[in-house]
């Protein structure tokens, strides 16, 4: 994935931010390149700051979904920017959790990737303070997954049973 923003300094200069992900994440600034890391080991969570010219840049990304906030704003969606890491709570990450590990112990990696992308919804939900549609989401996902589990189970018995 690869995605491009440019903004104006306080000095009126020119800059161009962009984020490339792939088997290692990259924020490319005015062509200086930092290597960042996710912050969770399930699914690509980044929180990363830099300042260039007295201004505040931070790199936000969830799952594949990516945006810079400049000093407090969101270019993308113009919303105000909001810590993942200090907002998001501790059982939202427990559920996330859960649905990739767990569950690919349980029902196997097939779930374990529909864990991985229901999971940055968690997170998502988590930050615009729905904790209802979190647990929602959660008890949803796990659903699907019993349900993939059952499909994947009966098929394969009835391709050897024939």
């Amino acid at each position: 994935m690869k995605k491009s923003w440019s903004f104006t300094d306080i000095n009126g200069r020119q800059h161009s931010i962009e984020y490339k992900s792939g088997f290692s994440n990259k924020l490319i600034i005015d062509g200086n390149t930092y290597k960042v890391k996710s912050q969770n080991w399930f699914i690509n969570v980044l929180d990363y700051s830099i300042e260039i010219a007295g201004t505040d840049i931070r790199l936000v990304v969830i799952g594949n979904k990516a945006d810079v906030a400049i000093n407090g704003v969101y270019i993308g969606s113009g919303e105000p920017y909001i810590p993942i890491q200090a907002n998001t709570p501790a059982y939202v990450w427990v559920l996330v959790g859960i649905s990739t590990i767990g569950v690919y112990f349980l029902f196997g990696l097939f779930s374990a990737l529909i864990g991985i992308i229901m999971s940055t919804f968690y997170v998502k939900l988590a930050l615009n303070k729905k904790t209802g549609a979190v647990i929602g989401c959660f008890v949803g996902c796990t659903v699907i997954q019993i349900v993939v589990w059952f499909v994947v189970v009966v098929l394969l018995s009835a391709v050897t049973y024939y």
